[in-house]
């Protein structure tokens, strides 16, 4: 499994797991427009605030003065506790992204302040995310390799762990596939070394997007903070999420939109269950 826990898993959590929270969290566009509760900027989305039952979470944005994000920060609130994830970006003059640094009380607890990766970048694209533990007495490495197809999207992400040997294993990968501009879908896998095969862990589908624009435009930058549905143009009206052992749940969901096609309120009706979430976006 990964070494590392970030803030796009926790909202993946979020939109499928057993807190069957719905996505409120894909992205495209950065102009014009009047942000929730009649608020009015230039569309740059600050915050989503996603509820369902007693359950909430909070994803908040922060830009540098070129409007390029360098701050996602998570808060989740669930069964009664209140846990807070900083992520933030460092840039080098061009605005390539070099370095992640994540803060949270997971890493805290293993007596980690916090963890930095190193992401390189070379020939135009970004090629791989390199985290290292410090373990005292060993340190551990968690490497990310990124396959592109011909066209420039991303296809795969391989992950190898350095456990102190000096030698990387295999642990997983990561599948994408596409529908025009959006996600289409996304498979997690294990990887067995013994009969050097797959395991298929999760897969997340987007059947069916909308025509408006995503609140948020983040590109392939989506990936280097390990939120993949950020890549996506739309907004996804229709999407599940299956596992072996969780089964399959399906979100149906309808968006209120501000005067430049960007989400303002969002409902998703969840089954089986027949549960709802609701989400609120806000711009500046």
């Amino acid at each position: 499994m990964k070494l590392i826990i970030t803030l796009s898993f926790l909202a993946s959590i979020f939109l499928f797991s057993c807190q069957k929270e719905a996505d409120f969290s894909n992205n495209n566009g950065n102009s014009g427009g009047s942000g929730a509760g009649g608020s009015t900027g230039s569309g740059l989305l600050t915050k989503i605030v996603s509820k369902s039952g007693s359950d909430s979470s909070i994803l908040a944005f922060g830009y540098n003065s070129s409007k390029r994000i360098v701050t996602l920060n998570s808060t989740i609130v669930s069964a009664g506790t209140t846990t807070l994830i900083q992520e933030r970006v460092e840039r080098n003059a061009q605005g390539i992204i070099t370095k992640l640094i994540i803060k949270s009380p997971f890493y805290q607890q293993a007596g980690f302040d916090s963890i930095e990766t190193v992401i390189h970048y070379s020939g135009g694209k970004y090629t791989s995310k390199v985290t290292s533990f410090d373990a005292v007495i060993i340190t551990l490495k968690d490497s990310v390799a990124i396959v592109y197809d011909g066209s420039g999207k991303i296809i795969t992400e391989r992950d190898y762990v350095d456990d102190g040997t000096g030698s990387y294993e295999e642990q997983g990968k990561i599948d994408y596939t596409y529908s025009a501009s959006n996600i289409a879908s996304i498979k997690n896998y294990s990887y067995d070394a013994s009969s050097s095969s797959y395991s298929l862990e999760q897969t997340y589908t987007y059947d069916q997007y909308d025509n408006k624009i995503s609140p948020m435009s983040m590109g392939i930058e989506g990936f280097l903070f390990d939120s993949a549905p950020f890549y996506s143009s739309n907004n996804p009206t229709k999407s599940s999420v299956s596992s072996p052992l969780a089964g399959t749940y399906t979100y149906t969901t309808t968006y209120t939109y501000n005067s430049s096609n960007k989400p303002v309120t969002a409902t998703s009706t969840i089954q089986p269950g027949n549960s709802t979430a609701t989400g609120t976006y806000y711009y500046q």
